[in-house]
């Protein structure tokens, strides 16, 4: 088997900041596979924290973008931070809800459909 061509420290860490801290991208830049990127950067607390820099730089942007999204007034934002965030389920915008009767988790609910009169159907627990 033959082996892989040794990187300075330098050399990794220049990669990783061109690449935006993405992996795949300095591997491109380095001409090397995968797995050896990885075994130096398991090694290199530097380069473990220009990936990590990255990272936070792209979600920072991204939510940046989506408060953006809300300003404007487009629904699709809106809905996303208030059915996906924490206080969002909090207030009651979650996609699903947790049940409880005393502090205890409800394993079954048993709802009763009544229809009366003209009117559409009532669910009553």
């Amino acid at each position: 088997m033959a082996r892989s061509k040794k990187y300075k420290k330098g050399e990794i860490v220049t990669a990783l900041k061109n690449a935006h801290g993405l992996k795949t991208g300095a591997c491109e830049i380095l001409g090397c596979d995968y797995k050896t990127l990885m075994r130096y950067v398991e090694r290199d607390a530097e380069a473990q924290e220009v990936i990590e820099h990255w990272r936070n730089r792209r979600l920072d942007r991204a939510e940046y973008k989506l408060d953006e999204a809300i300003e404007r007034g487009e629904a699709w934002a809106i809905a996303m931070v208030l059915k996906d965030s924490k206080r969002g389920k909090e207030r009651g915008y979650g996609n699903s809800m947790d049940v409880t009767s005393g502090g205890n988790a409800i394993t079954k609910i048993e709802i009763e459909y009544v229809k009366t009169g003209n009117d559409s159907e009532n669910k009553t627990a």
